[in-house]
């Protein structure tokens, strides 16, 4: 096994760690899901702490396959920082990390697939309907926008839950409803103004580390797209325990999974929304899904 530390070459340099099993068969870009994480999954900014996108690589690494992994833009900066990342950004860092991942020594030979979490997924999906790749896998990715998603489980805290729960809906369907506003007029908030009109939402639909061009990104679909047509594979997995997605977003994807030959859709009964096995106490990556995703990345790399 090779391990290297890397900077994608965008501005600025975004660090990035390439392992490379010996004897690797395919070579995959891992996109983490919605937020500011860095590389491994952590975010400093609000103190949430994972090792979720190294433990996935590793395991991936068992299975022939070599992975670059990325720090996101705004991963170094503080809680309430005022971000100006949007969707097409995400998708060019996406695209640098791509090609040094194909440019690199290590792994220029091999095809390469693109794996993405949660959001991960709609952005490496939206990626590989413009680069030549083996093959794309959307792990619990949302099945629409991440901006729908946020006022549904605010709606359905209104519609739902009582007390304490019941306000917190309540309050985070109006922090959806006004964004909407302001992006139906086409007005712009500019980062320090949005943080501020944020503010009084942070417990409920603001995180402290969204971006208002980002969330508007999403409301007007920009990530909405189909690789399929352009003749890449696609892999679809959900998880019967994801709890943080609509609960018909299984359904959608299986329904739009069948009307497409490239596309398969796999639902994993007990899975979790980050790729754990649902039913164990102790945080472990599903051992089903690298074997699922293994396994396709393998067919679908020699079908090239």
């Amino acid at each position: 096994m090779k391990t290297l530390d890397l900077d994608v070459p965008t501005d600025p340099p975004l660090g990035a760690t390439l392992m490379v099993p010996d004897g690797a068969v395919a070579a995959a870009l891992v996109h983490q899901g919605g937020g500011v994480h860095d590389r491994d999954g952590n975010m400093p900014a609000v103190g949430f702490k994972s090792s979720l996108y190294r433990r996935l690589a590793t395991l991936l690494a068992d299975k022939g396959i070599a992975t670059l992994r990325f720090d996101k833009r705004g991963s170094d900066k503080p809680a309430l920082y005022p971000h100006t990342y949007t969707l097409p950004q995400r998708v060019d860092d996406a695209r640098a990390a791509l090609g040094l991942l194909r440019g690199h020594e290590l792994t220029v030979s091999l095809p390469v697939i693109l794996v993405g979490h949660s959001e991960g997924g709609m952005v490496v999906t939206k990626l590989a309907e413009t680069e030549a790749v083996a093959g794309v896998a959307a792990l619990c990715a949302p099945f629409g926008n991440i901006f729908e998603l946020g006022r549904i489980r605010a709606q359905r805290l209104v519609n739902e839950a009582a007390g304490v729960q019941k306000a917190k809906g309540e309050k985070a369907l109006e922090y959806y409803n006004r964004l909407e506003q302001f992006f139906k007029e086409g007005t712009k908030l500019p980062p320090e103004q949005f943080v501020e009109f944020a503010k009084p939402y942070l417990d409920a639909g603001y995180n402290g580390w969204d971006s208002f061009e980002w969330l508007a990104g999403h409301w007007a679909e920009y990530l909405k797209a189909d690789p399929t047509q352009h003749g890449r594979p696609m892999l679809v997995v959900q998880g019967g325990r994801d709890a943080r997605l609509h609960p018909d977003n299984a359904r959608h994807w299986r329904d739009w999974c069948e009307t497409r030959p490239l596309a398969q859709f796999h639902l994993i009964d007990h899975l979790g929304h980050d790729l754990n096995d649902a039913r164990q106490k102790l945080f472990r990556v599903d051992t089903e899904l690298i074997d699922l995703v293994g396994n396709w990345i393998e067919r679908t790399s020699t079908a090239q």
